[in-house]
């Protein structure tokens, strides 16, 4: 079984992918394009599907790491450790009865699909990445396997402990240092001219909010102008709020996006978020650290216990050649 499928295409993106010999390794006139780079168990990658892969992979490369060996080479290496991984992923999953059902593929592609204007804007989006329609379902449905592996290896990770998320919070606190934060209302114009005037109704007492609901051309308008929270340094026309007192508005500030008003709601000062705002971000990264344990312990095992031929002699004999436009 090929990894990949269809026609092997040896020039991409100004160079060429070369199924060239090293000196004494093989007769200079053996076609090698059908030979094994690489078998895993009963699944053999062919070196013209190598090449082509390699053809894409560097596609994305400039010309002067492209000539670059050690780049090529660490390329190499990362596409046959890619091939290792999916077959032993393929065939533990084919032993455990785990599969992607046809209707979760096809929803799946549906969803992706949608968030393209039209399906010329898709294609085009696929041939960017010299990959056919067929080629994309595929990787996305090993894609969404490998999801379904990784579920089915985390049934056994225990949710963490409150101990264990105390602990790590204790020794990790630089990790949940907030800055300095203002809470903000704010009116956005189009105009000079519009924003003075607001102002001048703003100065004779009338509510920003009631202000940002009318006139404000921005989306948290619906809200009264309603910021919520920012933080130091967030964006640079709302610096001269952390020097306000809390109640007090602001001049006309100019930026990019119109002409702003706000007021200043709260303020807080720079500390360390409290255990209960974190504790849910703590439990997924503890969560994802121990099922990320347990994923690379069982691909430990399936590497030890496949059965994995490598043709270094071939592999290191694709070499990459660039080509004039």
């Amino acid at each position: 079984m090929n990894w990949i499928s269809g026609r092997p295409a040896l020039v991409a993106a100004g160079f060429f992918i070369l199924l060239s010999v090293l000196s004494g390794c093989f007769s200079r006139k053996a076609d090698i394009s059908d030979r094994t780079i690489v078998k895993v168990n009963e699944s053999s990658l062919l070196a013209k599907d190598f090449a082509e892969l390699l053809a894409h992979r560097l596609k994305d490369f400039d010309a002067v790491s492209v000539k670059d060996q050690r780049v090529v080479s660490r390329i190499r290496e990362q596409l046959i450790n890619d091939f290792v991984i999916e077959i032993v992923t393929l065939d533990w999953a084919t032993e455990k009865g785990i599969f992607v059902r046809r209707e979760d593929l096809e929803a799946e592609v549906n969803s992706i699909r949608s968030y393209y204007p039209d399906d010329l804007a898709f294609r085009r989006a696929l041939s960017e990445q010299s990959l056919t329609f067929d080629e994309w379902k595929e990787k996305l449905k090993f894609s969404m396997l490998q999801k379904l592996v990784r579920a089915d290896l985390s049934k056994s990770v225990e949710k963490p402990k409150d101990a264990e998320v105390s602990e790590f919070y204790n020794d990790h606190k630089d990790q949940f240092q907030e800055p300095e934060q203002v809470k903000l209302r704010q009116i956005v114009l189009d105009s000079e001219s519009n924003a003075k005037r607001i102002y001048q109704e703003v100065k004779k007492g009338r509510p920003l909010k009631e202000l940002a609901a009318k006139f404000s051309i921005a989306p948290e308008a619906e809200n009264g102008g309603d910021l919520g929270w920012i933080g130091k340094g967030t964006l640079d026309i709302f610096d001269a709020a952390f020097s306000m007192k809390v109640g007090q508005k602001s001049d006309v500030v100019k930026s990019p996006y119109g002409y702003h008003i706000f007021e200043v709601l709260g303020k807080k000062r720079a500390a360390v978020a409290p255990l209960k705002d974190v504790k849910q971000r703590i439990e997924r990264q503890l969560q994802e650290q121990a099922e990320q344990k347990v994923y690379s312990s069982w691909l430990e095992e399936r590497l030890r216990t496949s059965r994995v031929f490598r043709d270094q002699d071939l592999i290191n004999s694709i070499s990459v050649e660039t080509k004039d436009e």
